[in-house]
């Protein structure tokens, strides 16, 4: 008789979730998660002063894994996502936008992966979902990425990335990034002298719609331009530099 495999045990997976009117996909979104193959995990929802009803939605689900938090102001989701990480009770840290998808492998093969490499820093391959009926991957190309390439192109998508607070502490997001504060988490982490791994398989759908950060892409030569200069503060010549790399390498992304 085949006897299935126990699924290892890596500890508390603290799932990091802002939100601002998705009701609309939150069920679905929240239905990913619970449907996780890895179930030793805590989602801390925090929604940013709402109008729709995606509070009542989450709390349906009655699950006490689900934790809530309201904030008192509409702060953004570097505000929302701090807030999260600072509850956080767990190892693991992911994220999971509130209109994004995860497959239901995608904790359990991602903590083999880290597990396997040792590595404090991972993300995965992704779909985008143009709502046009066609998923396009995104596939990041090299293995393993350094400070200086997530600076000349952001291969690591927010609801892709984890990190092991066993390796490196609690890392917040800068406010001051302005919607483009999961690439300044990401460059906290990597001056350090962390690599972040890449685990070449597709485990997440990232939806693009009208409402997506990046949807809005003038906007975001600003957002990311504001990076270099004034989170990064990179001297005038790198910044330069370095947005050519990201506009080249964010046409092919796009297009």
């Amino acid at each position: 008789m085949n006897e299935t495999k126990p699924t290892a045990d890596y500890g508390l997976v603290s799932i990091i979730m802002p939100n601002y009117n998705c009701a609309q996909y939150l069920p679905e979104t929240i239905k990913s998660v619970i449907d996780q193959t890895y179930q030793n995990w805590e989602l801390l929802f925090v929604d940013d002063c709402s109008t729709d009803d995606s509070v009542k939605i989450v709390e349906s689900n009655n699950d006490p894994r689900i934790r809530v938090f309201k904030n008192e102001k509409n702060s953004g989701a570097a505000f929302s996502r701090n807030v999260a990480i600072r509850e956080a009770n767990g190892r693991w840290i992911a994220f999971l936008d509130s209109d994004d998808l995860w497959a239901s492998e995608k904790l359990l093969e991602q903590l083999d992966f880290m597990e396997d490499k040792q590595c404090a820093l991972s993300f995965t391959h992704f779909y985008f979902d143009k709502n046009d009926g066609k998923l396009i991957e995104f596939a990041p190309p090299k293995d393993i990425y350094t400070y200086e390439d997530i600076l000349k192109h952001n291969y690591m998508a927010c609801p892709t990335v984890m990190y092991d607070t066993a390796r490196i502490d609690k890392v917040e997001m800068p406010v001051k990034a302005d919607k483009r504060e999961d690439f300044g988490c990401w460059l906290r982490i990597l001056r350090q002298g962390i690599k972040a791994y890449c685990l070449h398989n597709c485990l997440v759908t990232v939806k693009i719609h009208t409402g997506s950060v990046s949807y809005n892409k003038v906007k975001m030569v600003k957002w990311q331009w504001n990076v270099y200069r004034n989170v990064e503060k990179l001297p005038l010549i790198k910044c330069v530099y370095y947005m050519i790399h990201w506009a080249v390498k964010g046409f092919l992304k796009y297009r």
